[in-house]
């Protein structure tokens, strides 16, 4: 399956479908569902809530974006399923790849969002996050 993130809401609407479709609890984790809670500016400037120092997104540089080392299980980085100190994410067993959306298809429409800066022009603004 084919995704395509062209504003937050829609990564916000394809982060919820893959906890959704595996079950995954990340209200549990020290970020919380962070996705959901931040507003799109936090998002893409702020770190990960409960992680300091680990920013979310590094605007135009996916392949720098703390979000897409941890979903990728990034090797060197504390997200490294072997060596990190934090582990690939979500846990508890991920790569999840056998429901749609998988995590690849996340993965690939995240980077591409992030590589194309991060665009928002689009959002829908029935669906709005809330703030901290």
């Amino acid at each position: 399956m084919t995704i395509t993130i062209s504003n937050y809401a829609d990564l916000q609407k394809n982060l919820s479908a893959l906890v959704a479709a595996n079950g995954l609890t990340p209200a549990l984790a020290p970020h919380g569902v962070f996705y959901e809670d931040l507003d799109y500016n936090q998002f893409i400037t702020q770190d990960m809530p409960g992680v300091p120092g680990f920013k979310i997104v590094e605007v135009g540089n996916a392949a720098a974006s703390n979000i897409v080392m941890a979903l990728s299980g990034t090797a060197g980085s504390a997200f490294d399923p072997n060596t990190g100190s934090i582990g690939p994410m979500p846990q508890p067993s991920p790569p999840y790849n056998t429901d749609t959306p998988t995590q690849a298809d996340i993965i690939a429409a995240l980077t591409v969002w992030i590589n194309d800066g991060c665009p928002n022009s689009q959002a829908d603004t029935a669906v709005q996050s809330k703030t901290c």
